[in-house]
């Protein structure tokens, strides 16, 4: 697997990883999201230090993928139970 060094700042620290190529605007726009959130948080909460603000982060983003997760296999059962229809009304 070919891989390339990045850094990237979160919380004003930075990190360095090894990341396919194709990864690297994610993994970067990734870093920029956590670090709008946590100065959004640094705003408008009190708090005693970053690690506060990227707990918060975490919840945050952390609690959206698990409602997208809840929402696709929804929707997966509803499509699954959709096609059994249409096979059972093409089967007779």
């Amino acid at each position: 697997m070919n891989e390339i060094p990045i850094t990237v700042t979160i919380c004003e620290r930075p990190y360095k990883l090894m990341v396919r190529p194709d990864d690297e605007p994610l993994i970067r726009e990734a870093a920029e999201k956590i670090n709008e959130q946590v100065r959004s948080y640094a705003k408008n909460y009190a708090f005693k230090d970053n690690q506060d603000l990227l707990s918060m982060v975490s919840l945050q983003y952390t609690l959206s993928a698990l409602r997208n997760e809840k929402s696709i296999a929804y929707r997966d059962r509803e499509l699954l139970e959709k096609l059994r229809q249409i096979d059972s009304s093409l089967s007779l």
